[in-house]
């Protein structure tokens, strides 16, 4: 069998666009979350002047034990230096310098020239191995570079030392036969490949990233770069994984990782991503044998043990807050599976939270304006406001708003069902822009408006947070 190795890159995605902005401790969690299910590679953002960027990226390298941990670098000295100071203790570094090799990346988003370009890769590429032995490069847009150009710089960089090397239909274009033509060209073009790993990014824009994914593995790719959610457009972590659980052994392939968990996993991804309840629903509904209720007396011990069961792990402050909410739940309905991973999602890597909801009255109908009371206790201390607005939800952000003393703009709002019934648990997702970055928040309630409210002081918990630690 032809193992093939898995990159994920959500956390790299998760700082560009408009993918939601992760805190510091949801990408410890989302990195934690892939090293358990066994990925190879762990690409993060990059390192820039902010002392977080490096903060976190020595978190990560202390935390992580199987997955390679790999950092991007510019075509620059000090950015390979920079990042090499975060790096450097990871049991697994690897540093990933990132090129543009069309003329539209080169020319029109970086201003650089092709003959500006060739020569900053063999510099920058040596300068990283000999700081680091695992050094891979990214071809950006290559499908669409000039092909004696782009067999020029990857002569140079494996050259230079490079042990990977990963070309990109960046537009994610090309059709699987194409993607094949185009690894078998550039393998033709460049001879040295054979003795490196060659790596494959793939968009997906058309829908056919797992089959362009997999023809590009025949053709000779041995590395995958996929996505877990974050971001937009790369394969999709899931998919690809399911393609090669079911497809793998027939087309001769293998890879690492741990399939009984790859469902579960990916939900919990896609939750701390800002995608809500919609993966844990899919996974809660999607046939687990037995769903036995968690008793309304259960205390704190039982809870842990029937999230264990459930395959989960929590801290002990995660726990605390966990209990806090089943045990308002547990007093309108019976608490099931699909309510507690509602409440892990919520709950799990979020920020400290500054802001925590207490109380709330809403006043509504259809001949009056909706008004609401909301008490909340910020860093310990007793907060409430009153104000109305055009509905129930609207008046208790604004009434959350007065509390805490700002406004952000709201730029997705949805609330979901956890379980069926009359008595099912809503699960909110609010997102908000503030310093042009989105936060996500999430809440879980037997109640809409409670789990709203939940949602928005999740998402201002996240900005205050990385206001006080940046």
């Amino acid at each position: 069998m032809l193992e093939i190795k898995i990159a994920d890159i959500s956390l790299r995605e998760s700082e560009h666009g408009n993918a939601a902005r992760l805190s510091f401790r949801e990408k410890l969690e989302t990195a934690k979350l892939l090293e358990k299910l066994r990925i190879d590679i762990i690409e993060t953002g990059y390192v820039g002047d902010s002392p977080a960027d490096a903060a976190f990226i020595r978190t990560l390298a202390s935390s992580l034990e199987f997955s390679v941990v790999s950092v991007p670098v510019e075509l620059d000295k000090k950015s390979v230096d920079r990042t090499w100071d975060a790096l450097s203790k990871a049991r697994k570094p690897r540093l990933t310098v990132v090129v543009p090799t069309s003329t539209v990346q080169m020319e029109y988003k970086r201003q650089m020239k092709a003959e500006t370009v060739l020569p900053l890769v063999g510099e920058v590429i040596a300068h990283c191995v000999s700081l680091c032995p695992d050094v891979e490069l990214v071809a950006v847009d290559s499908a669409r570079s000039e092909p004696d150009f782009l067999a020029s710089v990857l002569r140079v960089a494996i050259a230079a030392g490079a042990k990977t090397v990963t070309l990109c239909d960046s537009a994610g274009e090309l059709l699987p036969e194409e993607i094949s033509e185009f690894i078998s060209s550039v393998y033709e073009s460049t001879p040295e490949l054979c003795d490196i790993t060659l790596s494959l990014h793939c968009r997906d824009s058309l829908g056919l990233a797992s089959a362009a994914a997999l023809a590009g593995v025949k053709a000779g790719a041995r590395q995958v770069k996929v996505s877990s959610g974050i971001g937009s457009g790369t394969l999709s972590l899931r998919q690809f994984l399911n393609v090669i659980k079911v497809r793998g052994e027939m087309l001769g392939i293998s890879d690492n990782i741990n399939a009984t968990a790859l469902q579960r996993t990916c939900s919990q991804l896609a939750a701390l991503a800002g995608a809500g309840s919609a993966g844990l629903a899919a996974t809660h509904a999607g046939g687990r044998q037995e769903d036995a209720e968690l008793p309304v007396d259960a205390d704190i011990g039982a809870l842990k043990a029937y999230i264990i069961s459930l395959g989960y792990d929590v801290s002990d402050d995660d726990l605390g807050r966990i209990y806090s909410q089943f045990q308002e739940i547990s007093r309108n309905k019976k608490v099931v599976s699909g309510d507690i991973e509602a409440l892990i999602a919520e709950t799990s890597g979020q920020a400290a939270p500054t802001y925590q909801l207490h109380n709330y009255v809403i006043n509504s109908g259809s001949s009056i304006t909706a008004t609401a009371y909301v008490e909340v206790t910020k860093d310990g201390a007793a907060a409430k406001a009153l104000s109305a607005g055009d509905g129930p939800i609207d008046a208790a952000f604004k009434a959350a708003e007065q509390i805490v003393g700002g406004h952000f703009e709201l730029e997705e709002f949805q609330i979901q069902a956890v379980t069926g019934g009359r008595e099912a648990t809503g699960n909110a997702l609010v997102k908000l822009r503030h310093g042009g970055k989105l936060y996500s928040g999430r809440g879980v309630s037997t109640d809409i408006v409670g789990a709203s409210i939940r949602a928005y002081l999740s998402a201002v918990n996240k900005i205050v947070y990385e206001e006080r630690n940046h």
